[in-house]
């Protein structure tokens, strides 16, 4: 039953092989904590609002090489259509890394772990990384995964098995996104 799960990376950008390294957090600014909180909040304000366009150029070059504009708003709109209006947002943690050793560019890292609810799917968790290059500047996006069960997904487990299996799915499907609780 686990095929049924929906599952999708809205952007496996694959620059950064998992979460950066976590040997070097690094204590933010008050201004950087405030920038990446606004990145993060546009990001996702222009994919919730179906402007996929404006939030792939916030992605840095290496994530846009990754994947194509348009695969990304076809992808982007796909989700949107399948979610339905954004009811909650939450950034759970970041994690902040400066020059990390295994990071493929010197610079600042955040990784920000969120968990989100919409009209269709209540089972939403994921995180985005931020870079910002060592002269400063405005943070771009590197990473974003997102992980999720629809509520019609969800409902189809729990009808044609149990609610324990819907449970173990998403518990098995939520390890994917750190502090997820």
């Amino acid at each position: 039953m686990r095929a049924a799960v929906a599952f999708i990376v809205l952007v496996a950008l694959t620059l950064i092989d998992g979460q950066p390294a976590r040997s070097q957090e690094w204590t933010p600014s008050q201004d950087s904590v405030r920038d990446a909180t606004q990145t993060v909040t546009n990001y996702f304000s222009m994919l919730d609002s179906g402007n996929p366009e404006r939030a792939y150029q916030m992605m840095d070059d290496a994530a846009k090489s990754s994947i194509p504009p348009t695969m990304f708003a076809e992808q982007s709109e796909k989700f949107r259509s399948q979610a339905g209006p954004l009811l909650e947002r939450k950034l759970l943690k970041f994690t902040w890394l400066k020059d990390p050793a295994d990071a493929p560019f010197p610079g600042i890292y955040a990784a920000v772990d969120i968990a989100t609810r919409f009209e269709k799917i209540d089972r939403h968790c994921g995180y985005i990384v931020l870079y910002q290059q060592p002269s400063g500047g405005a943070f771009h996006v590197m990473r974003a995964e997102s992980n999720f069960i629809d509520n019609a997904t969800a409902k189809k487990i729990e009808t044609t098995n149990s609610k324990l299996e819907l449970d173990k799915a998403w518990a098995e499907l939520s390890r994917n996104c750190p502090n997820f609780r």
